[in-house]
């Protein structure tokens, strides 16, 4: 007797985690509440109880959801998603973008790049100044022209002054954040005059790790940050500071930029 070749979906899983994933995101299935119960989602999705909990799985295991015995699949509150995951990361900044994380990013960035642009200064070898070099080219080519690309770019630029700093943690805390730090660099609405404004910035971090000034590097590397906070900041305009560690106003990150 003959078997029917079994007809696999192309990407069905993925899609399934992704759409229930943006929804939570979103706020459509909020903090504390749960999800639709198996059958409906197994009906919207047409897909089979199994991989439907597989699907779920992979959202635990990322910290969105966690399933609780007769009361069903919960959401979790945002300070328990694992906002490193590159799935989380693109997943929070694919819709409207959480200022709060956006923030926090900003904050992460002035802690630990400062201190890569340094230890590059001193340790960079010949090649890595090199790649580096050749990021902020094409940061310098692509603009105005192709601002994705400029985009792509920059964040390797990030990606090899990392790399050049010769330290394990500083280059794995780039590498995790890499989606994010591409996303918020399309944030800006002027997109263009942003990048060139930020182009003259990463020359000088560039200039100091090849010349192996430390101190000029890390306080390059501030430079550049603050110039991607103010441009950052119009996102912060509607919100006013609020009590309890909400969205902060354009004029703190501003200001906290330039600390």
């Amino acid at each position: 007797m003959s078997l029917r070749p079994r007809i696999v979906k192309p990407r069905v899983h993925t899609n399934v985690v992704r759409t229930i994933a943006l929804r939570i995101v979103r706020g459509d299935h909020p903090p504390g509440k749960t999800l639709p119960n198996e059958a409906t989602l197994q009906a919207e999705f047409e897909i089979s109880r199994s991989s439907l909990r597989e699907a779920v799985r992979v959202l635990a295991a990322k910290g969105l959801v966690t399933t609780r015995p007769r009361i069903g699949t919960v959401v979790r509150e945002p300070h328990d998603w694992n906002r490193l995951d590159g799935d989380v990361l693109e997943w929070s900044l694919a819709t409207t973008p959480d200022l709060d994380f956006v923030h926090s990013l900003l904050e992460a960035r002035k802690v630990f790049e400062p201190a890569a642009a340094e230890f590059a200064a001193m340790r960079a070898t010949a090649a890595e100044v090199a790649l580096i070099e050749r990021a902020y080219f094409g940061m310098r080519d692509n603009l105005p022209h192709d601002v994705d690309a400029c985009c792509v770019a920059d964040v390797e630029f990030h990606s090899q002054v990392s790399k050049a700093s010769h330290n394990i943690v500083l280059q794995q805390l780039v590498g995790a954040i890499s989606t994010a730090l591409g996303a918020v660099f399309r944030l800006s609405t002027q997109l263009a005059s942003s990048q060139e404004r930020g182009l003259s910035a990463h020359f000088d971090v560039l200039e100091c790790i090849r010349l192996r000034d430390a101190q000029g590097a890390r306080a390059a590397m501030n430079r550049l940050l603050g110039v991607a906070a103010n441009d950052l900041a119009p996102l912060f305009e509607p919100k006013e500071t609020k009590s309890g560690g909400g969205s902060l106003s354009s004029r703190s990150v501003a200001s906290e930029a330039g600390k």
